[in-house]
């Protein structure tokens, strides 16, 4: 449930102020609003006055919230399962939700019960009311009277059953939400096009980079090809399933008729139109509810099953919940000599034996052996690892670790290192328990903060990243970002640490992001802290910097386990341990390592002088990073001052779209030219009015056919009646009066058939067409639309919103557009039966349409809110997997629940008002249908229209308004959720319309053959902003690289490296001119340029498919080019095949491996300009000198940009380009740089210390003396 607190304390960027989060009812509407729907009218009033906003939502009742009915479902099914191990019987989720809900389902289906009941007793009624009209009949007016009252009252308690009763109902079938919305779709075809959507998404940058918009448009295309034939499929057989509700009744109708004749009785009225009522109430049932349940029943089966299947995939023993299970005895925490776990989901802490021992999958025998074993160890233990093999496959053919064992002693730094896949980061996983052993024994003795290696922040300030959850202690906090050297950082930003980093730290650059993430494990004041590799990305005086003040001094006295490759800390650790393919190829301590005369001596000797220090220079404010998915709040509660609260307010991020006001007619009609030309849509909107004309021809026809047998029957006077089929009735024969009526039966069938295909095509196309539109135009789209936009936002448009093109939306149309037309003829009908009904048919049409007008505002206002409240729940569902590591290892579980909860409480909210608003207005609208069907019944029994009226035209009048009633009820509703669906055709339309890169596809200019031929660049006058609005992060560049020029790009942290490189791919607005060998590039098509630049990203990105797939999308090499380029970078031997298949986000390669794949990428397509982002920032120095060497071999002739990590890889180079504030503050030769003393490149390079300095000189000395002796 949403309580008052939570409205009023959503702090999304969504949301509006928290000072207006004031909901409309602080307390729960009471019985008589309840009764009658009441607590409903203030949403009516604002919705139709005004935009719907999150705080006029009416909260759900607390029997609803997520975490209660979450808690009672995990509950439920943890006992299932500890009940299946003693029984061996497999759990059933389905029996599991059904003891959970049951009772809760119970009071609604009670209220459907005497609905259906009274739904039976109106026919009864009818019947004897229709005697009154009928020939010699004694009935007084009197008593006809009461039986209309009586069949009006029966229909009116009916209707309140229903509403109530499909209220309750659905409140509980929305539920299935607790589950976090675990699937986009049931179809597997729809899931396959989700995974591929996503990783284009989050993979765009790289896509935009490498010119490879075309290959994944026909991999979407294909996939989404493949869905819309299941799409039209299930179509076609909706629509059929809806015929069946024209046809059905009246096909029942003529069969009973026909039986009745046959069987020698005659065709009365009194007899016919009760009938007709049974008939009508059956046929919907059986044509329209069984289809319905026996679809979805289907759906739920199959969507339960893979429910099933991820609640039984295993858990981490330390993390499962303890109240359920058998085995709870085994999870006690027998030693009071530990920590006791924080508040979390997780009921202990890893350090407890008991669960090392369960996790390593140890039989009971050998439990307390290893106990024993483990308090036998001495008090400065941190962390012992015994004889682990590790594989994250669980095939023991692919192991991540090997039989390695080692021992870390208590306020230790422990530095582990090694070449790329060695199992560095393996280790550490293996410490967190998210990497499982398969044999020995792991014992950490403490709690655990973790750095990953990869930064992971969500969208909220600065300083809720950092606190993640913990109280805010302002000095504590103040120490912390200064070991972390944040400080300068935090005067740089616009709102200092109440500074929103966006997704994926869009306003951040990647030191930044580093540094924020190691300063959230700072902050944790755990014993052990487990750093993966944080010092990568930051540069040479951050680096050491952090290493001096943060490492070694800040958390001297805790256990430190470092993932290096920064060779020159080694000398400070304590111990160091040597990684090789899994194993443990040596350890000790430095000197110990330097004289065991083994590969660490050879390591040190080549690479500790060349590579001394770092200078990762993060920075640039780089905006197109890896993505990382939203969670689109604060993890914790909010501490800073209202002067906080009024700057994180005053910031702006892109909020989930919301379009205001009522839809407009450009959104229908897109949909439907979508669909087909204007003749098209026109002949299908034909066939459909045909089918209802042909159904009420039906009914006329029967009406006619009684009034003329209650002519015949009073002409006779009472004698017998000839009931032979050749009996002359009025102007025909009974059986051609039959004849007729199948004939019309025959058309009607006819005809709902025939619509069948054009209407599928319709939708279809339209689905289709749409579809097309919005991916074309996203992918096309400028950088800084998914820089501003989350993941979880774009893929909920074509997730929930194509699906609701997919299925929803063409089956409410065809709901609409068949209901309407019968709404027509039914008039048309009464009137033909009686013209006086015109009149209160008017009234009523004038009622509905005011009726209509007020609650499509407010559907359509909550629609949009149920909408923009969902992707909070998709978005945070996908950033909780992508930092699951970090978010276990600060046993932040518990709050991440809590706040998913809020999410999900919150959407509960939305979706409850939309439910409750439905039944309301249909409540309502019988009730007003009622008084309609009163004043028609009663102007037949009390005004004198001077002649009798026949008794068919009576049972036409009230039969047909009797369906008028439903009719308009659920054509109304079926209007509100037509148009509340084409929200999404609106928010697919909005995607259709976000700007689009210019000259992407064609330029002013063909590409000259061969071109680049050199590959000179020139810079002259360029200026480059991200957004039209913003200050400019380059000004004024004038640059001139020559062709075959070896560049280095170094600056501190934002200096406007990465941005230089943004622009040579014109991401973003350009002022000037970038000539590269003579050309303007901004006459050239976008695609076609980078195509002819190669590049190596700061984050490399995989895609799931093959590895051919991955390095030439386009099929454009041979197998042999293939494998030669594999064999070029070192990869070859951890390839199997081509068609070897890369799991998500290349999860089966090491970070460094992926680079790998990526300089593969470039020397595949041997371009002549390579640019180097950071791309040795997260790999050893092995591999490091390995691509260094690569680049030198394969690219000799080519022109080489490298935005450089460790300034000894650019001491070779011809020039250096120094960037600081989006300025070029120097541009020569690393020598003459260096040999002015006052140079930033000099101050830079005295940071790395004077042996290194002095070293990197004598190299920048030599290469320019070597330059100008092969000039001359």
């Amino acid at each position: 449930m949403v309580t008052m607190k939570n409205l009023e304390n959503q702090t999304n960027k969504n949301d509006v102020p928290n000072k207006t989060m004031e909901p409309p009812k602080k307390n729960p509407p009471g019985m008589f609003s309840r009764l009658f729907f009441i607590w409903n009218f203030p949403l009516f009033y604002f919705g139709y006055r005004r935009d719907l906003e999150e705080y006029d939502l009416v909260p759900a009742r607390t029997l609803y919230d997520s975490k209660s009915v979450g808690d009672e479902l995990e509950r439920n099914w943890l006992e299932a399962e500890a009940e299946s191990r003693i029984t061996g019987i497999k759990p059933s989720f389905i029996r599991v939700l059904s003891n959970t809900f049951i009772w809760s389902f119970l009071p609604g289906g009670i209220l459907q019960f005497l609905y259906v009941g009274l739904r039976t007793v109106t026919p009864l009624l009818f019947a004897q009311l229709l005697k009154y009209w009928s020939v010699n009949s004694s009935m007084s007016q009197t008593n006809a009277a009461y039986f209309a009252a009586a069949m009006v009252v029966a229909n009116l308690v009916a209707a309140f059953f229903n509403h109530h009763g499909n209220f309750y109902c659905q409140q509980f079938g929305f539920l299935g939400q607790v589950l976090g919305k675990v699937r986009f779709r049931t179809a597997e075809k729809t899931d396959e096009r989700i995974k591929v959507m996503s990783e284009v998404i989050n993979g765009i940058q790289v896509i935009k980079m490498y010119a490879w918009e075309i290959p994944f448009q026909k991999v979407v295309g294909q996939k989404r090809m493949d869905e819309l034939k299941e799409v039209k499929t299930a179509t076609i057989l909706r629509t059929i399933f809806l015929g069946f509700m024209i046809f059905t009744e009246r096909a029942a109708m003529f069969l009973t008729i026909l039986t009745f004749i046959l069987l020698g009785s005659n065709m009365t009225a009194n007899i016919i139109y009760p009938l007709q009522q049974f008939i009508n109430a059956a046929q919907i049932n059986i044509t329209l509810i069984l289809p319905l349940v026996l679809s979805f029943t289907a759906e739920l089966i199959v969507s339960l099953r893979r429910v099933q299947e991820f609640l039984e995939f295993e858990d981490r023993p330390d993390l499962v919940a303890i109240s359920a299970t058998p085995q709870s005895h085994l999870f006690r925490n027998v030693t009071g000599s530990f920590r006791e776990s924080k508040k979390s989901i997780q009921p202990l802490s890893y350090h407890i034996m008991p669960e090392a021992v369960l996790s390593n999958g140890l039989n009971k025998g050998s439990i307390d052996r290893r106990y024993r074993r483990s308090l036998s160890l001495s008090n400065d233990t941190a962390v012992e690892i015994r004889e682990v093999s590790a594989s994250w496959t669980g095939d023991p053919n692919f192991l991540a670790l090997k039989n390695i064992s080692l021992r870390i002693r208590k306020g230790k730094l422990c530095a582990i290192i090694g070449a790329v896949g060695s199992g560095k980061s393996s280790v550490l996983q293996l410490l967190l328990k998210e990497l499982p052993a398969a044999t020995g024994s792991v014992s950490v003795f403490g709690e655990m903060a973790y750095a990953c290696q990869e930064a992971w922040l969500f969208p909220s300030t600065v300083r809720e990243n950092i606190l993640f959850g913990l109280p805010y202690d302002p000095e504590k906090y103040k120490r912390v970002c200064r070991v972390c050297a944040l400080e300068k950082d935090f005067k740089q930003f616009p709102y200092g640490d109440q500074t929103l980093v966006g997704e994926r730290g869009v306003s951040l650059s990647g030191g930044q992001r580093a540094r924020i993430n190691l300063a959230r494990a700072v902050y944790r004041e755990a014993d052990i802290y487990l750093l993966d590799d944080p010092l990568s990305a930051v540069d040479a005086n951050v680096g050491r910097q952090l290493f001096d003040g943060c490492i070694n001094e800040y958390l001297r006295g805790r256990t430190r386990i470092l993932v290096t490759h920064q060779i020159h800390f080694l000398k400070a650790a304590d111990f160091i341990i040597v990684l090789n393919e899994g194993g443990v190829e040596n350890m000790g301590t430095f000197d110990e390592l330097v004289a065991s005369g083994k590969e660490f001596a050879q390591l040190l000797s080549s690479l500790q002088e060349g590579k001394e220090k770092d200078t990762a220079s993060i920075g640039s404010g780089k905006l197109e990073e890896k993505e990382r998915p939203a969670m689109l709040r604060a993890m914790s509660t909010k501490s800073g001052t209202e002067e906080d609260t009024r700057q994180f307010e005053a910031q702006k991020m892109a909020a989930e779209e919301k379009q205001s006001g009522n839809l407009r007619w450009e959104v229908i009609y897109s949909y439907f030219t979508s669909g087909g030309n204007i003749f098209f849509i026109i002949f299908t909107m034909m066939m459909i009015l045909a089918a209802a004309a042909s159904a009420s021809a039906a009914d006329y026809w029967i009406s006619f056919w009684a009034n003329q047998m209650a002519i015949f029957e009073e002409a006779a006077g009472g004698a017998p009646i000839d009931k032979d089929l050749n009996t002359q009735v009025g102007p025909f024969t009974t059986g051609q009066y039959i004849i007729i009526h199948g004939a019309i039966i025959f058309v009607i069938i006819l005809i709902t058939h025939l619509r069948v295909i054009p209407f599928a095509n319709l939708c279809v196309r339209a689905s289709q067409k749409l579809h097309d539109r919005m991916f074309s135009t996203m992918i096309k789209g400028i950088m800084r639309f998914f820089d501003t936009s989350s993941s979880g936002r774009i893929l909920n448009r074509f997730t929930k919103d194509m699906g609701a093109l997919d299925e929803i939306l063409p089956r409410t149309l065809l709901d609409v557009f068949q209901i309407y037309s019968t709404l027509i003829f039914i008039l048309i009908l009464n009137a033909i039966a009686l013209y006086w009904t015109l009149i209160p048919s008017a009234v009523l049409m004038i009622i509905f349409y005011f009726f209509v007008k007020i609650y499509l505002r407010t559907a359509q206002g909550v629609k949009r809110l149920e909408g923009t409240t969902k992707s909070p729940v998709f978005g945070m569902v996908t950033s909780s997997l992508n930092g699951i590591a970090t978010i276990r290892s600060a046993g932040a579980q518990q709050r991440l629940v809590t706040e998913f909860d809020n999410h999900q409480d919150l959407h509960t909210a939305a979706w409850n008002c939309y439910l409750g608003g439905g039944s309301t207005f249909g409540f309502y609208l019988d009730t007003l249908c009622q008084i309609y069907l009163t004043v028609i019944i009663f102007v037949f029994l009390y005004i004198d229209f001077g002649d009798l009226i026949p008794v068919g035209s009576v049972g036409l009048a009230v039969t047909q308004s009797n369906m008028l009633t439903a009719m308009l009820q659920h054509g109304a509703r079926m209007l509100v959720e037509f148009l509340a669906q084409l929200t999404s055709v609106e928010r697919v339309l909005e995607y259709t319309r976000i700007e689009t890169e210019a000259n992407l596809y064609e330029g002013q200019l063909d590409l000259p053959p061969k071109w680049p031929s050199q590959g000179r660049i020139i810079f002259q006058n360029v200026n480059m902003k991200y957004a039209p609005e913003e200050d400019p992060v380059l000004k004024n560049l004038n640059i001139s690289i020559e062709s075959g020029w070896k560049v280095g790009i170094v600056g501190r942290t934002g200096a406007g490296k990465s941005s230089l490189i943004s622009a040579i791919f014109r991401f973003a607005f350009i002022d000037g001119k970038i000539m590269i060998d003579g050309i303007d590039t901004s006459y050239l098509g976008k695609q076609a340029l980078r195509s002819k630049i190669s590049i190596i990203p700061q984050e490399p990105v995989l895609f799931s498919a093959t590895i051919r797939y991955n390095l030439d999308p386009f099929n454009i090499y041979s197998d042999d080019d293939l494998w030669r380029a594999l064999e070029q970078v070192d990869m070859k031997s951890a390839v199997p095949s081509l068609d070897f298949k890369v799991t998500e986000g290349g999860a089966n390669f090491s970070v460094g491996q992926r680079q790998l794949m990526c300089l593969a990428r470039a020397v595949l397509r041997s371009n002549k300009i390579l640019i180097m982002d950071e791309a040795t920032a997260n790999v050893d120095p092995q591999t490091d000198k390995f691509i260094q060497q690569t680049i030198r071999h394969k690219f000799a002739s080519c022109t080489v940009l490298t935005i450089a990590h460790r300034l000894n890889t650019i001491m070779d180079s011809d020039r250096v380009i120094v960037m600081n504030t989006g300025e070029v503050a120097e541009f020569d030769h690393p020598y003459i740089l260096l040999s002015d003393p006052n140079s930033i490149f000099s101050s830079m390079v005295r940071e790395t210390g004077e042996k290194s300095s002095e070293k990197l000189f004598e190299i920048s000395k030599e290469m320019y003396f070597q330059s100008n002796m092969n000039e001359k």
